[in-house]
């Protein structure tokens, strides 16, 4: 196991039981680590729906919620072990919490088993739209998180534009000028630079899964999903 795998890893929380402090304290700080991409998530589900069917809270109001019932510790009661990788499970969390508040909602102002028949019939859909925005939404916290941990210095945020851009040579030339540089300096400061992202999109995507075997699927839907 490389040495980037972080206690606070998600195998701490597989492997542990239902009371288990640590792993409660894991999953929190999983979380709050990807607080963007559930409030993003929740943002467009609310956007696309009924504003009334949350009680009228907003997607800030609404992550808040979950983030406070998930370190409550009370989410983590209906956890299974063997739940997949973080990301699958995070999103499923997120679906069923807006599924409650809909149906909690629902009942108080109508009542009935019509109600509850209706929100039933329309969650396949929300299930499927909710993965697919969930899975973009924490791609682009992984490359959002991996970015900013490459540091602020004059250097890489020149360079940073070109981490997924061809440098030719005429843009080489101007950016040795602007660094102060030669070319062939610019050139293998690109190359680490690129090197030091991949480590940490990976260092990222080390957190939220079970092993390092599964690292390189990940990083593969995670490629597919943006």
């Amino acid at each position: 196991m490389p040495p980037f795998f972080p206690t606070t890893h998600w195998s701490v929380v597989l492997a542990a039981k239902r009371d288990d402090t640590q792993a409660k304290t894991a999953l929190g700080e999983l979380c709050l680590a990807y607080r963007e991409s559930i409030l993003r998530s929740i943002e467009r589900v609310v956007q696309g729906d009924s504003f009334r069917r949350y009680g009228g809270r907003n997607a800030e109001d609404l992550t808040h919620d979950f983030l406070a019932k998930l370190l409550e510790g009370k989410m983590f009661e209906q956890f299974r072990p063997r739940e997949g990788r973080f990301r699958t499970y995070l999103s499923g969390a997120v679906r069923h919490f807006l599924s409650n508040i809909r149906q909690q909602e629902s009942a108080a102002k109508r009542g009935g088993m019509v109600v509850l028949q209706q929100i039933c019939d329309e969650i396949p859909q929300a299930e499927n739209e909710i993965q697919e925005m969930f899975d973009r939404d924490w791609a682009k916290t992984m490359i959002d998180r991996a970015v900013a941990s490459l540091g602020d210095s004059q250097e890489t945020k020149t360079l940073l534009p070109w981490l997924t851009q061809e440098l030719t040579a005429q843009h080489r030339a101007r950016l040795a000028t602007e660094l102060g540089m030669s070319d062939i300096a610019v050139k293998v400061a690109l190359h680490r630079l690129r090197k030091k992202f991949r480590t940490h999109v990976r260092e990222q995507i080390a957190r939220t899964v079970e092993s390092e075997s599964e690292i390189d699927a990940e990083l593969d839907h995670l490629i597919r999903a943006l």
